[in-house]
């Protein structure tokens, strides 16, 4: 499984790199409505078009454009599903792409209500926004973000590892995937209870038997002891300093801590301002991207982690930071 995701990646980076906003509205809308199921058998565009009652003109050029992009073939005045769209955007496949659409449908939306971001704001509640975003955030987990998996699988302290905490893993498939790749290793996901909810009913296609859910807030409440690896990938908590001793004592000695986040760094940018077009009603926002209040920065982060006990085994990264750190103490 994890080798056929590979090869799909590249293509998944190169769509969402487009950001087309027309190309992307017309597949989160075609996908809703079932425009794709209508071509898992091959059919003409004129018995589509009397199927979904739409314009034959407008579904004859949509065909012409999706054939284009190899979204479709055609054959003797048939169209019917390539195999990308067979695994993306058939709304039964466990691979399809339509929670990601819907994100950057989203996304445009928040755009086009700029001027009342501007005036008043838009406050989101955090369980709601996170139960709904996972969805989002697991399929581009699958497609896109399986690289920072394999590289973890290297280290000597994961092949040894036989319990790990994915700390406000959401889905869960990044512990699904770490358990595909240590066949001794169990799993447990840490994250609010709305999330956990939406995550159990997400990954049950995947029969993943060595992951379980924990329901929690990773602010006030206990993570458990005797990990032999601790895993954080941009969950808001990455960058605060009143965590790093609760994931110290939650580690055994020898054990490691894999921290992935965006680290701020140059001038303000456009995504800048996206972040601050809408807030949590509790959790309060830094003004650059993907921070907030409270947070340290990349060295004063590094820092604590020394101070508590942790040693740094490695740092890689370009759009993101990832830090490992070993438990010495």
């Amino acid at each position: 499984m994890l080798e056929v995701l590979k090869l799909n990646a590249e293509w998944l980076q190169k769509m969402l790199r487009l950001e087309d906003l027309k190309t992307i509205l017309l597949i989160e809308r075609c996908a809703k409505m079932g425009f794709f199921e209508s071509f898992a058998d091959p059919k003409t565009v004129e018995k589509v078009s009397n199927e979904l009652n739409l314009n034959f003109r407008v579904v004859k050029v949509i065909c012409e454009f999706f054939k284009s992009k190899g979204l479709l073939s055609e054959k003797n005045g048939k169209f019917c599903l390539s195999e990308i769209s067979k695994a993306f955007f058939l709304r039964n496949s466990i691979f399809s792409l339509l929670e990601i659409f819907e994100e950057k449908r989203d996304e445009i939306a928040n755009w086009l209500n700029i001027e009342n971001s501007l005036r008043r704001g838009n406050i989101k509640r955090e369980g709601e926004f996170f139960k709904k975003r996972i969805l989002y955030l697991g399929k581009v987990a699958l497609l896109k973000d399986l690289k920072i998996v394999f590289k973890i699988s290297e280290y000597e302290e994961f092949r040894e590892a036989e319990k790990l905490l994915d700390l406000g893993g959401g889905h869960g498939l990044y512990a699904y995937a770490f358990t595909l790749l240590n066949k001794k290793l169990e799993a447990i996901v840490f994250d609010l209870p709305e999330v956990v909810k939406t995550a159990r009913e997400f990954i049950k296609p995947f029969k993943a038997e060595r992951v379980r859910f924990m329901e929690g807030d990773f602010f006030k409440d206990d993570l458990g002891v005797e990990y032999d690896v601790v895993f954080s990938s941009f969950n808001p908590g990455g960058k605060r300093a009143e965590l790093i001793p609760k994931i110290h004592r939650a580690l055994k000695v020898g054990g490691i801590y894999v921290n992935r986040q965006f680290f701020p760094r140059g001038d303000f940018t456009i995504e800048d301002l996206e972040w601050n077009l809408w807030g949590f009603e509790g959790l309060k926002k830094g003004l650059k991207a993907y921070t907030f209040e409270g947070d340290l920065s990349f060295e004063k982060y590094l820092e604590k982690l020394m101070e508590t006990g942790f040693k740094i085994l490695d740092v890689f990264g370009e759009e993101y930071r990832v830090i490992v750190a070993k438990k010495i103490v």
